[in-house]
């Protein structure tokens, strides 16, 4: 099916919400959202799919939907956009505000293959704490892996490198689990090869 943008009016209430959203709001700034809308009014437009799904303006939806049901709001219709071309332009509609929800959106970017220039403080890494260090295959670094032969080894190196009880889980949706340790909280003297060797003469 051809692609094709219909610009549409709608009663809030017909307004869906079944499609999802990777972003979250907290209290405060849904408060400041509400109070915003009160003031000045709905000015922005809703991207929806074929079944009235809201694919940009969930969060302004709802309050909108709490408040005044009836009210006709400003509508673009995405028509012939696959399921991962509306999950990207969610992605894209929100990249200036709120906070991302990291276990939802890593499964939403698992089959996108662009850059969304997602770049929002809480996907930097050095200003995760190791708690929030989820792994995110869009991250700023690639990842090290270290493999043990034996279990004894195992809980050695973790000892050594300080990571002892520091899981992080991937996301929701995945059973594998990691563990994560800032380069400069390693505790273990770490030798380069060449050190090794001039040591060995």
């Amino acid at each position: 099916m051809e692609k094709r943008i219909e610009t549409v009016e709608l009663p809030v209430s017909e307004l869906k919400f079944d499609f999802g959203n990777p972003r979250k709001i907290t209290k405060a700034k849904r408060e400041e959202l509400k109070e915003s809308l009160e003031l000045y009014g709905d000015f922005g437009v809703f991207l929806i799919d074929e079944h009235n799904n809201v694919i940009a303006g969930n969060q302004r939806g709802r309050i909108l939907q709490d408040k005044s049901p009836d009210v006709i709001v400003l509508c673009k219709r995405l028509i012939g956009y696959s399921r991962s071309e509306l999950r990207a332009i969610n992605i894209k509609d929100n990249t200036h505000s709120g906070d991302w929800d990291m276990d939802i959106l890593a499964d939403w970017m698992a089959d996108i293959n662009m850059d969304l220039g997602i770049t929002d403080k809480e996907s930097i890494p050095q200003d995760r704490k190791i708690d929030e260090m989820e792994l995110i295959h869009y991250e700023k670094y690639d990842y090290v892996l270290i493999a043990c032969r034996h279990e004894t080894d195992y809980y050695d190196l973790c000892r050594r490198l300080g990571i002892e009880g520091k899981k992080v889980k991937v996301c929701k949706s995945r059973s594998i689990k990691a563990r994560a340790i800032w380069y400069d909280s390693v505790k273990a003297q770490i030798i380069g090869k060449d050190d090794m060797d001039d040591e060995a003469k």
